[in-house]
């Protein structure tokens, strides 16, 4: 990627990243929640079993101190619970609750909807394809981060 492509690239996926934070601000503050919850309940949903604040620090991109805050809050509002077998705090595994399960049926609905309006004039080949060339360059760039 040369600078010509370097530069549009970083500040359009920097201006798509905040303006998702925006609008999922907006919508879930009926729920007491921001952008920074979804995520990790998006996560979370994804299994009955649960996960720990590490395996939620990897699948979210975040540090666990971030993990940690957002579990807190999530705790707080009754939307998650904590393993009740489990002798190590880290190794704990977060679960959605009952009312969790709720909230993130409503979150699914409203992404889905916001996926459906910003793909409607992208065929599905193009989107294949953004996705499809968007995680290799995610896998390159962990490369040289991680080198």
């Amino acid at each position: 990627m040369d600078n010509e492509r370097f530069t549009p690239f970083v500040l359009l996926i920097e201006k798509i990243s905040k303006n998702i934070k925006r609008i999922a601000d907006r919508e879930m503050e009926q729920y007491g929640l921001r952008s920074s919850h979804v995520m990790c309940m998006l996560q979370l949903a994804k299994t009955e079993k649960g996960l720990s604040s590490s395996m939620l620090a990897d699948a979210c991109g975040v540090d666990k101190a971030f993990i940690s805050r957002i579990t807190n809050e999530l705790l707080e509002k009754g939307y998650v619970t904590k393993e009740e077998n489990s002798a190590k705090i880290y190794k704990t595994n977060f679960i959605l609750t009952e009312k969790g399960k709720e909230i993130n049926e409503k979150m699914t609905q409203i992404v889905n909807n916001y996926v459906h309006l910003v793909n409607q004039n992208v065929s599905k080949a193009d989107i294949q394809t953004f996705y499809n060339v968007l995680n290799e360059f995610d896998l390159e760039i962990s490369g040289l981060v991680n080198e």
